[in-house]
């Protein structure tokens, strides 16, 4: 229970920091990822990401200190939403289900990159810490800005240098 509030407080505390504008008519949600990787933008993507001959609302997160667009895909279910997060190099997938939004591996179903490759790349300590990530319903924007946050810390730190 401890362990949940602390989440809870760290949650709201860089969703505060973070988003500073919502991503409607162009506009683009900036904030602080609070990590090595910088101030980060979310924009609407031209280039839509398509999963199973179906085409998602997607958007671009760059990060100041990287050189690669990362994509996030959304993909809206009757009772949860799933955020597919993908660069060339890893893809991981955050989900809110049941009021709870977290990390989890991605789903056979949108997975591109080989699983070797993508585990490898992983931090496992990230990957359980980010489990639940935050409870109770959010808006998308709010959302995205959490992934934003959170996100770099996904990547082991020898593959860095590659995003």
């Amino acid at each position: 229970m401890k362990t949940r509030l602390i989440i809870l407080t760290i949650c709201v505390a860089m969703l505060s920091l973070a988003a500073s504008a919502k991503i409607k008519d162009g506009k683009a949600l900036n904030g602080s990822s609070l990590t090595d990787f910088g101030r980060y933008t979310i924009v609407n993507s031209d280039a839509p990401m398509v999963v199973n001959n179906k085409v998602l609302k997607t958007y671009d997160l760059t990060y100041e200190n990287t050189k690669h667009p990362i994509q996030i895909g959304v993909v809206c279910e009757k009772k949860c939403t799933s955020f597919i997060v993908r660069s060339d190099e890893f893809e991981i997938e955050y989900k809110c289900d049941n009021g709870v939004f977290g990390v989890k591996k991605i789903e056979p179903q949108y997975q591109e990159l080989p699983t070797e490759a993508n585990l490898a790349k992983l931090n496992k300590v990230s990957y359980y810490a980010q489990r639940v990530i935050c409870q109770n319903p959010k808006t998308d924007d709010e959302l995205l800005g959490l992934i934003a946050c959170y996100f770099p810390s996904m990547v082991n730190d020898e593959y860095q240098a590659n995003f």
